[in-house]
Protein backbone atom coordinates (compact mmCIF):
# COMPACT_ATOMS: atom_id res chain seq x y z
CA UNK A 1 0.00 0.00 0.00
CA UNK A 2 1.37 3.52 -0.91
CA UNK A 3 0.38 6.15 1.50
CA UNK A 4 -0.36 9.47 -0.16
CA UNK A 5 0.27 12.95 2.05
CA UNK A 6 -0.81 16.28 0.82
CA UNK A 7 2.18 18.87 0.24
CA UNK A 8 0.56 22.20 1.65
CA UNK A 9 2.10 25.15 0.40
CA UNK A 10 1.90 27.97 3.05
CA UNK A 11 1.20 30.80 0.80
CA UNK A 12 -1.04 33.78 2.52
CA UNK A 13 -4.52 33.88 1.43
CA UNK A 14 -5.67 36.53 3.45
CA UNK A 15 -4.25 39.44 4.68
CA UNK A 16 -4.27 38.75 8.49
CA UNK A 17 -1.29 37.20 9.60
CA UNK A 18 -1.65 34.27 11.94
CA UNK A 19 -1.08 35.16 15.83
CA UNK A 20 -2.04 32.12 17.89
CA UNK A 21 -2.27 34.49 21.24
CA UNK A 22 -4.76 36.36 19.55
CA UNK A 23 -7.17 33.75 18.05
CA UNK A 24 -6.84 31.28 21.14
CA UNK A 25 -7.81 33.73 23.38
CA UNK A 26 -11.53 33.77 25.57
CA UNK A 27 -13.76 30.32 24.95
CA UNK A 28 -13.81 28.78 21.00
CA UNK A 29 -16.04 26.42 19.94
CA UNK A 30 -14.43 23.12 17.73
CA UNK A 31 -15.40 20.07 16.21
CA UNK A 32 -13.74 17.16 14.18
CA UNK A 33 -13.40 13.72 13.43
CA UNK A 34 -10.49 10.96 13.51
CA UNK A 35 -10.15 8.80 10.43
CA UNK A 36 -8.30 5.75 10.49
CA UNK A 37 -5.75 4.68 7.65
CA UNK A 38 -8.42 2.70 5.90
CA UNK A 39 -10.14 6.03 5.54
CA UNK A 40 -13.47 5.03 7.80
CA UNK A 41 -14.21 7.56 10.24
CA UNK A 42 -14.09 6.42 13.91
CA UNK A 43 -14.54 9.16 16.32
CA UNK A 44 -16.47 12.38 16.00
CA UNK A 45 -16.50 14.74 18.45
CA UNK A 46 -17.14 18.78 19.91
CA UNK A 47 -15.26 20.38 22.31
CA UNK A 48 -15.59 23.73 24.46
CA UNK A 49 -11.90 24.95 24.46
CA UNK A 50 -11.27 27.73 27.23
CA UNK A 51 -8.11 30.43 26.26
CA UNK A 52 -5.91 31.44 28.97
CA UNK A 53 -3.31 34.26 27.61
CA UNK A 54 -0.41 34.14 29.50
CA UNK A 55 2.67 36.82 29.43
CA UNK A 56 4.47 34.33 27.09
CA UNK A 57 1.92 32.36 25.52
CA UNK A 58 -1.38 30.78 26.12
CA UNK A 59 -3.36 27.85 27.86
CA UNK A 60 -5.85 25.91 26.22
CA UNK A 61 -8.18 24.44 28.52
CA UNK A 62 -10.38 21.22 26.07
CA UNK A 63 -13.21 19.59 27.22
CA UNK A 64 -14.06 17.19 24.55
CA UNK A 65 -17.12 14.98 24.02
CA UNK A 66 -17.54 12.14 21.79
CA UNK A 67 -20.20 11.02 19.41
CA UNK A 68 -20.25 7.82 21.55
CA UNK A 69 -21.00 9.65 24.62
CA UNK A 70 -17.89 9.72 26.81
CA UNK A 71 -15.83 12.54 27.60
CA UNK A 72 -11.91 13.92 27.52
CA UNK A 73 -10.36 17.00 28.78
CA UNK A 74 -6.80 17.96 28.43
CA UNK A 75 -4.60 20.99 29.35
CA UNK A 76 -1.72 22.53 26.77
CA UNK A 77 0.44 24.94 28.16
CA UNK A 78 1.92 26.89 25.09
CA UNK A 79 4.80 28.66 25.20
CA UNK A 80 5.94 31.36 22.58
CA UNK A 81 9.81 30.07 22.31
CA UNK A 82 10.76 32.91 19.98
CA UNK A 83 9.27 34.85 17.17
CA UNK A 84 8.70 31.68 15.04
CA UNK A 85 8.58 29.13 17.64
CA UNK A 86 6.13 27.95 20.15
CA UNK A 87 6.76 24.58 22.84
CA UNK A 88 3.85 23.21 23.95
CA UNK A 89 3.11 20.64 27.20
CA UNK A 90 0.39 18.39 28.12
CA UNK A 91 0.55 15.40 29.82
CA UNK A 92 -0.09 13.52 27.41
CA UNK A 93 2.87 14.48 25.23
CA UNK A 94 6.20 12.94 25.68
CA UNK A 95 8.93 15.70 26.36
CA UNK A 96 7.65 18.44 24.81
CA UNK A 97 5.72 19.66 21.50
CA UNK A 98 7.73 22.11 18.98
CA UNK A 99 5.68 24.58 17.11
CA UNK A 100 6.53 26.44 13.69
CA UNK A 101 4.86 29.75 13.13
CA UNK A 102 4.36 30.40 9.53
CA UNK A 103 2.27 33.38 8.35
CA UNK A 104 -1.37 31.42 8.35
CA UNK A 105 -0.31 28.30 10.79
CA UNK A 106 1.51 26.87 13.17
CA UNK A 107 2.94 23.52 12.57
CA UNK A 108 3.56 21.33 15.55
CA UNK A 109 5.81 17.97 15.79
CA UNK A 110 5.34 15.87 19.04
CA UNK A 111 4.46 12.26 20.63
CA UNK A 112 1.84 11.74 22.31
CA UNK A 113 0.41 8.87 23.71
CA UNK A 114 -2.71 7.73 22.88
CA UNK A 115 -5.60 5.38 23.70
CA UNK A 116 -5.81 2.40 21.95
CA UNK A 117 -6.94 -0.89 22.63
CA UNK A 118 -7.30 -0.53 26.54
CA UNK A 119 -3.42 0.76 26.50
CA UNK A 120 -1.45 4.29 26.28
CA UNK A 121 0.35 2.98 22.90
CA UNK A 122 3.35 6.10 21.81
CA UNK A 123 2.25 8.03 18.45
CA UNK A 124 3.83 10.58 16.50
CA UNK A 125 1.68 13.63 15.64
CA UNK A 126 2.73 15.68 12.18
CA UNK A 127 0.41 18.36 12.98
CA UNK A 128 -0.89 21.83 11.40
CA UNK A 129 -3.46 24.34 12.58
CA UNK A 130 -3.74 26.78 9.69
CA UNK A 131 -5.83 29.93 9.88
CA UNK A 132 -8.88 30.10 7.47
CA UNK A 133 -10.12 32.89 8.37
CA UNK A 134 -9.72 35.55 11.39
CA UNK A 135 -12.64 33.44 13.10
CA UNK A 136 -11.48 29.92 12.21
CA UNK A 137 -8.26 27.62 12.50
CA UNK A 138 -8.58 24.22 10.97
CA UNK A 139 -5.98 21.60 12.38
CA UNK A 140 -5.06 18.33 10.38
CA UNK A 141 -2.93 15.94 11.85
CA UNK A 142 -1.42 12.71 10.60
CA UNK A 143 -0.64 10.38 13.25
CA UNK A 144 1.64 7.39 12.68
CA UNK A 145 3.51 4.69 14.71
CA UNK A 146 6.93 3.04 13.17
CA UNK A 147 6.54 6.10 10.32
CA UNK A 148 2.85 4.00 9.37
CA UNK A 149 0.18 6.39 8.97
CA UNK A 150 -2.55 5.11 11.81
CA UNK A 151 -4.41 7.80 10.68
CA UNK A 152 -5.68 11.29 10.56
CA UNK A 153 -7.15 13.69 13.08
CA UNK A 154 -9.43 16.81 10.86
CA UNK A 155 -10.86 19.77 13.99
CA UNK A 156 -12.20 22.86 13.53
CA UNK A 157 -11.96 26.08 15.88
CA UNK A 158 -14.01 28.82 15.87
CA UNK A 159 -14.92 31.51 17.78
Amino acid sequence: MVACYMNVQLKTPINTPFVPEDFFSGTLGASGMFIDRFGAVQKRFSADVICTSLDNGFVLDEHFTFDDGSTESRIWQITQQSSKRYSGLTDDVKGEAIGTLTDIGLMWRYDFYLSMFGKRVLVNFNDKMIMQSPNVVLNHAIITKFGLKLGELFISFHK
